[in-house]
């Protein structure tokens, strides 16, 4: 099991989490962010909701970069509208389009 399924086993009333990443963790995403801090990296992470249409259940961990004085309360109320904006951005920049009541 890994950390991050143990961490919403232990903690069943959680949706999200921030941590910092692994060494080489999604490197390459993070490199794709543009020059930064290595100390600024985190990762999101989302236990995606039992009734969502796409990926249910499963456990996504999305890069997330800091602004330099920065600091991300690591609670769901703070950390799933961040996810939610980060995931509307995906979603535009892929072309998708979001069924109107879920923007």
């Amino acid at each position: 099991m890994s950390d991050d399924a143990a961490f919403f086993d232990r903690h069943r009333d959680r949706q999200a989490r921030i941590r910092v990443p692994a060494p080489g963790e999604r490197d390459k995403e993070f490199v794709q962010l543009g020059d930064h801090a290595r100390d600024r990296r985190r990762i999101l992470v989302w236990k995606v909701p039992i009734g969502s249409r796409l990926m249910q259940g499963q456990i996504l961990c999305i890069p997330f970069l800091l602004f330099a004085d920065e600091s991300v309360r690591d609670e769901d109320a703070t950390l799933l509208p961040i996810i939610h904006e980060v995931m509307m951005e995906a979603n535009k920049d892929y072309g998708i389009d979001v069924p109107r009541g879920h923007a």
